[in-house]
C-alpha cells in the first residue's frame, strides 16, 4: 500500500497527532480535511482515492454526520472505507454516523488504544 493516503476529519490536536504518527508508522501519507466542500472537492479532483477516512463524531465547526454522508455522495468513493469514532456515551451520533455511510464506530477509547489495528483491519478488506 505505498503511497496510499488516509483522509482524516480530525480537528482535536491530540487525535490528529496521534493519527499521523500511526500513519507514517505504517506507511500511509494523510491528508486533514475538516469542511464539506473541501472534502467533496478532494474526492472528485484526486486522480487516487484515499484508502481510508477516519472521522471525529465531537469534531467542532462542521457536523461529521453531514461529512460522512458528503463523502459517499461523491460517486467515486463508494469503496472508500470510513472509520468513525466518538464518545461512547453518544450512542445516537455512532448510530447516526452508521447511517450515513460509516462502516465502523468505535468509542474514542477503543480507537485510541488500538488505532494500528484499526486501520491494518480496514487496509485489508479494501
Amino acid at each position: 500500500m505505498e503511497h496510499a493516503t488516509v483522509l482524516i476529519v480530525v480537528d482535536d490536536l491530540f487525535f490528529l497527532a496521534k493519527i499521523q504518527t500511526t500513519l507514517t508508522h505504517l506507511g500511509l501519507s494523510s491528508q486533514v480535511v475538516t469542511q464539506e466542500v473541501a472534502l467533496q472537492q478532494h474526492l472528485q479532483q484526486q486522480t487516487a482515492l484515499p484508502v481510508l477516512m477516519v472521522v471525529d463524531l465531537t469534531l467542532r465547526g462542521s457536523d461529521p454526520v453531514a461529512l460522512i454522508r458528503a463523502s459517499r455522495s461523491v460517486e467515486r468513493t463508494a469503496p472508500l472505507a470510513i472509520l468513525a469514532f466518538g464518545a461512547h456515551v453518544a450512542v445516537e451520533s455512532r448510530q447516526q454516523a452508521l447511517q450515513a455511510g460509516a462502516d465502523r464506530v468505535v468509542a474514542k477509547s477503543e480507537f485510541s488504544q488500538h488505532l494500528p489495528a484499526l486501520i491494518q483491519q480496514h487496509l485489508q478488506q479494501a
